[in-house]
Order: C-alpha cells, then sequence, then structure tokens
C-alpha cells in the first residue's frame, strides 16, 4: 500500500478540533465531511465536548476506537505540535493540518513547522499543510476543506499550493462539468510535498490528468525525476504564479518558501513534459481536454464553421501557437462541395466557412471528410447559433466521428455564453469552448505533450 493511500482513500477519519461553534474552523471541516457523505467512520475529537453535531466526542485521537487513517487537525497554531505528537503516538495514518501561523509568520511559526516535520518523518507519517484548505477524495465522498464541495468522481486530480485560490478553482471546475478525484491544498509542504502527490497521483489508477497551481518548488531533483516518469504515462497540467519579480515575492511570503526565477521553472516544465499554462482558465480547459482526449499526433488542424470571422480568428490563434492549418488541395474541395452539399459561395480550401449556411449535414459531412485526410491531426467544429440547442444526433455524430478518427476533435460555440455549458452537458466525449482564444490554446497544449511524448519514446 502506498503511504499516501490511508490519506486519499481513508476508511477511519478524525476531526481534532471539531466544535458544534459555527464560527470555528473545526466545526466547518466537520459539517463537510459529514454532510458529504463520507463513506467511511468519522470521530469528532474534542475534550471540551461530550457530543458534536450529534456524535460523541472523544477526548483525544488514543481515546478513538479504532485506528485512524487520516486526522484532521483545525486547532490554534500553539496546540498544533502536541497535537502532532499525540498522533504519532495513537499510531495515526497520516495527517491534515489546516491549522495556519507557521513557517509564513516568521522564526516562531519555523520552529514549530521544523519540529512538526521531525515528529512526522521519524514516525513516516505523511502531512498536508499546515496553512491550508484540506482535501477532497470525490470517490469516497470526502469533503475535508472549509468549504462545501461536490463533485461526482471523475478522472482529474488536482494539486494545489494555495488554498482559497485552489478551492475556488476547484468549485468553478466543479460548476461548469468537470469530474475531479482527488484534490489537495498542499499548504506549506513541511512534510509531503508537491511531488510526493505528484507522484502518488502519477501511479493512481483512476487519475488521468493532473492539474497543479504551482507558486515555488522545495525538491527540485525530486520533481524532475517524478515529472518525468509521470508524463509518460499521463498528461500534466500547470500553472506557475510568481512569474513576475514581485509576484515572486509574494509567493515566498505566502507560504514561507523561497521562490526562484520563471525562467527557471518554465525550462523545467519543458524537459520533464508538464504542459505549463498561464491563465486560470486555461488550466481547467486543458485539463477538460486531456481527459476526453488524445494528445496530438501532428500540428495540422482542420476548422468547420459558419462563420468567417471565426475561421480568421481561430486561424490567428492556431498559428500563433505553432500550429498549422494547412490548404486544401483543388481535387479535396471538389470533393467537399460535391459530397457536402455546400452553398456555392462558401470556403472550403480551410478553414471551411460555411458562409452562413445554418443546416447540419453540410457541416458533419465536412467534419467526416477532413477527419478521413491522413494529412490533418486534429478538428475544431464551431457549432452555429441555430438550431439551439443543437439536434442530440449531430453531436453523437461528432462523437462517432472522433472515436472512428482517433483525433482530437473540439467544439466551438460562441453564440452565447450559456451555449456552452448546455451543449457540454450533452456531451462527455468532446470537450466544449466558448472562443477561438481557447481551442487554439487547447489544440497547443495538446500538440505540445503529443511531441514530448513522441520524442521520449521512439
Amino acid at each position: 500500500m502506498d503511504r499516501l493511500t490511508p490519506l486519499f482513500r481513508p476508511k477511519v477519519v478524525a476531526v481534532v478540533g471539531a466544535s458544534d461553534d459555527e464560527d470555528k474552523y473545526g466545526h466547518k471541516v466537520f459539517r463537510n465531511i459529514m454532510d458529504g457523505g463520507f463513506q467511511g467512520h468519522l470521530y469528532p475529537v474534542n475534550p471540551n465536548a461530550a457530543t458534536v453535531l450529534g456524535r460523541t466526542a472523544y477526548a483525544s485521537l488514543s481515546a478513538v476506537p479504532e485506528r485512524i487513517d487520516v486526522a484532521f487537525i483545525v486547532i490554534p497554531a500553539r496546540l498544533v505540535v502536541g497535537a502532532v505528537r499525540e498522533a504519532v503516538e495513537a499510531g495515526v495514518r497520516s495527517l491534515v493540518i489546516i491549522t495556519a501561523g507557521f513557517s509564513e509568520t516568521g522564526e516562531e511559526g519555523r520552529e514549530a513547522e521544523s519540529e512538526i516535520r521531525s515528529l512526522c518523518e521519524r514516525a513516516g507519517i505523511p502531512a498536508v499543510g499546515p496553512n491550508c484548505m484540506g482535501i477532497c477524495s470525490f470517490p469516497v465522498h470526502l469533503t475535508g476543506t472549509m468549504e462545501s464541495l461536490r463533485s461526482d468522481p471523475g478522472t482529474i486530480s488536482f494539486i494545489s499550493q494555495s488554498g482559497t485560490y485552489g478551492i475556488t478553482t476547484l468549485n468553478y471546475g466543479v460548476r461548469t462539468g468537470l469530474g475531479f478525484n482527488i484534490f489537495v491544498s498542499s499548504g506549506n509542504e513541511a512534510v509531503t510535498r508537491f511531488s510526493d502527490y505528484l507522484e502518488y497521483l502519477g501511479n493512481d489508477p483512476a487519475t488521468h490528468v493532473i492539474m497543479g497551481y504551482i507558486e515555488s518548488l522545495r525538491d527540485g531533483e525530486k520533481f524532475v525525476r517524478v515529472a518525468r516518469e509521470v508524463t509518460m504515462k499521463k498528461p500534466v497540467v500547470v500553472m506557475k504564479f510568481g512569474r513576475t519579480q514581485k509576484g515572486s515575492l509574494a509567493a515566498s511570503s505566502h507560504t514561507g518558501a523561497l521562490a526562484g526565477s520563471h525562467a527557471v521553472y518554465s525550462s523545467v516544465f519543458r524537459q520533464t513534459g508538464v504542459v505549463e499554462v498561464t491563465r486560470t482558465q486555461d488550466l481547467l480547459n486543458v485539463a477538460m481536454a486531456f481527459s476526453m482526449q488524445p494528445p496530438l499526433r501532428g500540428p495540422r488542424i482542420a476548422s468547420v464553421g459558419a462563420s468567417g470571422g471565426f475561421a480568421v480568428a481561430v486561424t490567428d490563434y492556431l498559428e500563433e501557437h505553432g500550429l498549422e492549418v494547412p490548404s486544401f488541395s483543388v481535387e479535396l474541395q471538389q470533393r467537399i462541395r460535391n459530397e457536402a452539399g455546400t452553398m456555392p459561395y462558401a470556403s472550403v480550401r480551410n478553414p471551411i466557412d460555411l458562409a452562413a449556411d445554418l443546416r447540419p449535414e453540410p457541416l458533419l459531412k465536412c467534419a467526416e471528410i477532413v477527419l478521413q485526410q491522413d494529412f490533418i491531426d486534429g478538428l475544431i467544429v464551431a457549432l452555429p447559433s441555430r438550431p439551439y440547442p443543437p439536434a442530440e444526433e449531430s453531436i453523437r455524430t461528432l462523437e462517432r466521428l472522433h472515436l472512428s478518427s482517433h483525433k482530437p476533435v473540439l467544439i466551438c460555440y460562441y453564440a452565447r455564453p450559456e451555449g456552452v455549458g448546455v451543449i457540454q452537458r450533452m456531451t462527455s466525449r468532446i470537450p466544449v469552448y466558448g472562443n477561438p482564444e481557447a481551442v487554439g490554446q487547447v489544440m497547443s497544449a495538446l500538440h505540445q505533450y503529443g511531441e514530448y511524448l513522441r520524442r521520449n519514446t521512439g
């Protein structure tokens, strides 16, 4: 059993600091785990209470009648070292230390954090935090955070060195339909670090894509080794904050870690096959694409849609990202016109502009013909504004074309903002985006990862 398995697949959970007082963080964490429907046994630990939210409370971790897989510590900072020492003596398998007030606050906090590290390392106990927002393991319905979250189990896992930013991003992803497996707010990483979580998730069969929010890495050598191993098995997409000088200083003060040159980080990401993005929405967009689509086998992209403006815009964004939009031969253009029944004034040289033709049949036939071409590696389909929502059969046809071609297919719908979510709920196989910038960025990421795999697999 991997040493992080009790942390992310626990059967017995305790919350130190669980309370009926709604203003206390211990109350929030305990209630969220309870209300989330955790499938194992949950114990409140509070020496000053007989019960918490109707459940029998225990005075200490050692008083809990079962061996604890993970204990959440949500008590004042001055009491945390004692709680960690007690957890070690009680044989607790892992810890999540949510409490803040350690290396990010000064010398006294650093000393306490160092003592936590020593206790856990001697005992061989993994520990999240301190100064974190907690963890989620959606397959076992564990939402051990200060925010209430719900997600059907999915295949994306997320490691975030920022608590609030990570939780907010996770919540936004859940609301837009992404399915998550594991979330960890790693905090100050006094004991267990980003690379440790990356290694675990790299070997986790339920995780197909790994997202990361990075401020700084304390274990660069291990990260390089682990990232190289993991990216050969599954995609890793990260956003690195602290790219500017002042941002780097802010990252240092936030978690108490040393900040380094962003150029060095970007170089490491490229060398290890990690896909780096610079915007939060891109992090979610790219992760969604990786969860549904294969990497690109080459840089050559086709686009089909009813708008000339979209055709121009998407070509710009693709080529700015180093991708190609190859023109079709006269013979192929004639075949498209004949078989798809396009309007005489439609442009079919690539990108295909159907010139405000809103019929689904020409668009779908163009997509079919294009995907049959060996020199095309991926396809973007811009759905027209009508009918809205699109016919179910149109979506199913695009899914069949994607599956039979083994090539990435992305849908773009930009006629109305709410349409992206509506159409995404119609398909779990093809990602849907709301503008040409997004599909350009996503295709670039699929190409970058595909190129890395080709270079490193011969």
